[in-house]
């Protein structure tokens, strides 16, 4: 993916089981650290990756959620 879209901004949308495995990989832990990675429902992560160099930013960010349960139902 990121070949095929250099340079740009790419969203991603998965499951907490391959949110979890990608978190492992790119923080470069072992698959028994699995349960101890945390994956809220609509949670947020964001990595920075510029070539070889990864950047975690963000991980399991639920906090822009109140604000959405704030504002109440939508019609």
């Amino acid at each position: 993916m990121l070949a095929r879209h250099p340079g740009d901004t790419i969203v991603l949308v998965g499951h907490d089981s391959v949110n979890r495995a990608l978190l492992l990989q790119f923080l470069d832990l072992a698959l028994s650290a699995y349960r101890r990675m945390a994956q809220s429902p609509c949670c947020l992560n964001e990595i920075d990756i510029d070539g070889e160099k990864i950047c975690i930013l963000r991980v399991n960010e639920t906090g822009y959620l109140d604000a959405i349960a704030a504002s109440g139902p939508t019609a």
